[in-house]
């Protein structure tokens, strides 16, 4: 939204709230008074009443003027799960500030109560994504009661036409270890683990505890290198993802998103076998994100 430009549609709405309703009738009621009275003290009141109207009207425009909103997507959205939505809110006024603004998205709303001139703040607005797969964002407004709260002046915020991805939605699962270990339908074998003797050497990757780098072999390279150790409780296991049942797929998709979850958060090494592709261990063990993608977008 540029300085003279309020929305995405370049025009701002107005309602009265149930103050303004009584006010209004107030002011109506004084009118016809002083029409059928010709009382002079009965045409100030409702002359000065009529001034309240402009006024507000004219203030709560400057009020909603200049406002820049840019919205700031959350890396990992999951659908059904509150996700929070970071909006920058910029006054580009150059001497006037905005008062008592509050962002709207679908009936969730963030209350900012003074915004400097050419100053930007940050609010988290939370929202839920119904379905998986590419949705658009949700419709946000912008309104303010300034002045005097008889009137709710709104607009509608332009977040473009970009879209996020949504995972699919995830359940809370509890992992029988003795299941695996006795072979439920998973495959298992050893895997890497930082707790026994020394199983590899390999090159480091972000997000990685420091307190492993093999610093003689990281000297000898010149590149940060990591010891990787044995560990006997981290098993090896495979998630078959076949579905059958068109009218179970939105299930399944939902078991299987929270099953790898759950396994890498017990330091499993999981294989996902899909009916059109693998991930193997390594792909999954640096991020769970491309299964999430493709279960997102699996139709």
């Amino acid at each position: 939204m540029k300085s003279l430009k309020l929305g995405r549609d370049n025009w701002a709405r107005t309602r009265p709230t149930k103050e303004g309703i009584t006010f209004l009738g107030l002011t109506f009621f004084v009118g016809f008074a002083a029409l059928n009275t010709g009382n002079n003290l009965l045409y100030l009141i409702f002359g000065m009443m009529l001034s309240f109207i402009a006024a507000s009207g004219i203030m709560s425009m400057i009020n909603l003027s200049g406002i820049e909103i840019k919205i700031s997507p959350p890396e990992d959205v999951f659908a059904l799960i509150p996700t929070p939505l970071r909006f920058s809110v910029r006054n580009l006024k150059i001497l006037i500030p905005s008062y008592s603004l509050t962002i709207d998205v679908e009936g969730r709303r963030v209350f900012l109560s003074y915004l400097p001139p050419k100053v930007t703040r940050t609010i988290t607005v939370r929202s839920i994504f119904k379905k998986r797969g590419w949705n658009k964002f949700p419709q946000a407004i912008l309104f303010t009661k300034f002045p005097f709260g008889f009137f709710k002046k709104w607009i509608r915020i332009d977040l473009g036409n970009e879209e996020i991805l949504v995972y699919p939605r995830v359940e809370k699962l509890t992992i029988d270890k003795d299941a695996f270990q006795q072979g439920s339908g998973k495959k298992e074998s050893e895997s890497l683990g930082f707790d026994g003797d020394l199983r590899s050497i390999r090159a480091y990757h972000e997000g990685d505890n420091p307190k492993f780098i093999h610093w003689r072999t990281t000297a000898k390279i010149g590149e940060l290198m990591l010891r990787e150790l044995q560990d006997d409780e981290s098993k090896r296991v495979t998630i078959e993802f076949n579905p059958k049942d068109r009218a179970k797929l939105e299930r399944e998709i939902t078991y299987t998103a929270s099953l790898l979850l759950a396994l890498l958060e017990c330091n499993y090494e999981v294989e996902f076998i899909a009916p059109d592709r693998t991930f193997s261990p390594a792909q999954i063990g640096r991020s769970p994100r491309p299964v999430l993608r493709y279960l997102a977008l699996f139709n």
